[in-house]
């Protein structure tokens, strides 16, 4: 299930990301870990949602969501 839009889709289709010292990363095979359709890659409501789910402030989820744009472009 998406974090953001709250949808239910295969797993392969989505993003499987963690925090880890407050660094999205891609899922290690360890530790929680979450999913995010690629149609909310662009959603306003993100940042947010990376607030909560890694524990960082405003500034922080900005930084963290850019660097989520990389790793989707990589995968």
């Amino acid at each position: 299930m998406c974090v953001v839009c709250r949808g239910r889709f295969e797993q392969h289709t989505m993003l499987r990301l963690q925090c880890k010292d407050k660094q999205i990363v891609p899922f290690s095979g360890m530790g929680r870990s979450f999913y995010i359709c690629n149609n909310c890659i662009n959603d306003k409501k993100l940042d947010k949602i990376i607030q909560k789910i890694c524990k960082v402030d405003k500034t922080q989820a900005k930084e963290l969501i850019k660097t989520l744009k990389e790793i989707e472009f990589y995968e």
